[in-house]
């Protein structure tokens, strides 16, 4: 287990009142430590930084909350701009995610094999069967035995997904079968070896557009909502996350990169690994990234705006939208809490821009 998801197994007792009030400041202070170590190492410049930037940031948010400079640091050195608005990963997920997204309604809701009941009428990958609380389900919804799956999957003849409903990111979770020479002993097992819910879809063929930056994988688009007190729902980041060579997934922490989305959906002339690399074209298919336009991206802003207001009680929302072989958007993961923060801030800079300080005054004032 590695210490990002065993500090999310933390945050799910803190929110669940499993933990005392001073083993939730432990936690919490164990989560800042964690991250300002790992962006650490991954600046090469330890003094980035001038004393009137710092200044600065501590200007923003004394009156906030006390905090490093490490997270600065790491995001001025990698973009070359710096802002005193960057919000680090620790407040975030302390404070920020923990504020505006209810958890506990999270944990049972952000469930994959929930989406056909929550989002109707919405374009998502075919479900050939799901497992849920130990039940097996063909794509009517209908109750039915394990060895039936089995039967269904092996005469598919064709290449599907294995996917852990709930608890999965950056790719983990996610096995790609492929039907050539699959066994039914094989399968059996491996679907054994994976706990709790899943779902087993069907390979998607996305859109020409977003295939040919990276053929192998299925290239998505990461948009991050915010539903304000007024009802309004405002987008804040989009950017475009890629596979690299034969990857079949486009997590930045599973190797893949990403790069932000302008609002016209042309890309921007950069894009960023997780550890801030930078790249100014595919390191596979060596396509400049500013070349290239994601179609509909208005189609995809009011599909998300659409089913944000579906769940008020998660105001901060990441979604992951595909486009398929026609362009149309396709929803392919709801992360109604704890969703990535660094590679919206290195690819589109501070996440709420000019409305930081709103926000912070919502969750400290």
């Amino acid at each position: 287990m590695d210490m990002w998801f065993f500090l999310r197994q933390c945050y799910n007792k803190i929110n669940n009142g499993l933990l005392k009030p001073f083993h939730e400041k432990v936690i919490i202070l164990a989560f800042k430590y964690f991250y300002d170590k790992k962006m650490s190492k991954l600046i090469k410049n330890k003094d980035i930084l001038s004393r009137e930037q710092k200044t600065a940031i501590n200007k923003f948010y004394s009156s906030y909350c006390k905090i490093g400079y490490v997270q600065h640091a790491f995001y001025t050195e990698k973009t070359g701009i710096f802002s005193p608005y960057y919000i680090p990963d620790s407040i975030y997920f302390s404070y920020i995610d923990r504020t505006f997204n209810d958890w506990e309604y999270a944990k049972y809701t952000d469930n994959k094999c929930n989406y056909w009941r929550l989002f109707r009428g919405v374009s998502q990958p075919y479900n050939f069967v799901y497992r849920e609380n130990g039940y097996w389900f063909n794509s009517k919804h209908e109750l039915i035995a394990f060895d039936v799956a089995l039967d269904l999957l092996l005469s598919l003849k064709e290449d599907f997904f294995i996917k852990i409903a709930t608890e999965s990111y950056g790719g983990k979770g996610v096995t790609y079968i492929n039907w050539i020479g699959l066994t039914p002993d094989f399968l059996e097992k491996t679907i054994n070896q994976l706990n709790g819910d899943l779902v087993i879809q069907k390979v998607l063929k996305q859109s020409p557009v977003l295939s040919a930056i990276n053929p192998s994988s299925v290239n998505t688009i990461r948009v991050l909502s915010f539903l304000r007190r007024d009802g309004f729902v405002k987008i804040y980041s989009r950017v475009l996350r890629m596979g690299i060579g034969k990857s079949k997934v486009d997590n930045a922490s599973s190797g893949g990169i990403t790069c932000g989305i302008k609002l016209d959906g042309k890309l921007k002339n950069i894009a960023y690994k997780a550890n801030g690399d930078s790249f100014e074209e595919h390191p596979t298919t060596h396509i400049k990234f500013d070349n290239l336009t994601i179609p509909n991206i208005d189609k995809i802003d009011a599909l998300v705006k659409k089913l944000h207001i579906q769940i008020p009680r998660c105001r901060l929302v990441s979604w992951d939208i595909a486009l398929s072989a026609e362009n149309e958007p396709i929803l392919i993961e709801v992360n109604l809490c704890q969703g990535e923060l660094d590679f919206h801030q290195l690819n589109n800079g501070p996440l709420f821009g000019e409305d930081t300080q709103q926000v912070l005054e919502e969750i400290f004032k």
